[in-house]
């Protein structure tokens, strides 16, 4: 009689969990950017300059949509900024950290 030589799956550790986590939002992100893209969704209402719509430039009046005086925010721009790196470091320790447990 022939013994079944198939090998047996390989246990989902979870570091094997994460890559395959990284690689299904991936593959979503990249569906949704041509679905976005398809649909021509992201672009400004009545302005079609081919390609190049999507960069601020490109836009008729883009300091009045993107320039500061223009855009009333409560929370000062320091703020934001130490919340911005804030976020970044804690991150990076996050990575630092799963990366050292799922070894």
């Amino acid at each position: 009689m022939k013994e079944n030589s198939s090998k047996p799956a390989r246990a989902w550790t979870p570091m094997r969990i994460v890559c395959t986590a990284g690689v299904l939002i991936f593959i979503a992100a990249l569906i949704l950017a041509v679905y976005m893209m398809a649909n021509n969704m992201g672009q400004a209402p009545g302005i079609d300059f081919g390609p190049g719509q999507y960069y601020y430039t490109d836009i008729p009046g883009w300091q009045k949509y993107f320039l500061p005086d223009h855009y009333d925010n409560p929370v000062p721009l320091s703020v934001l900024l130490i919340l911005f790196f804030a976020w970044g470091f804690l991150m990076y320790r996050l990575w630092a950290y799963l990366d050292r447990k799922l070894k």
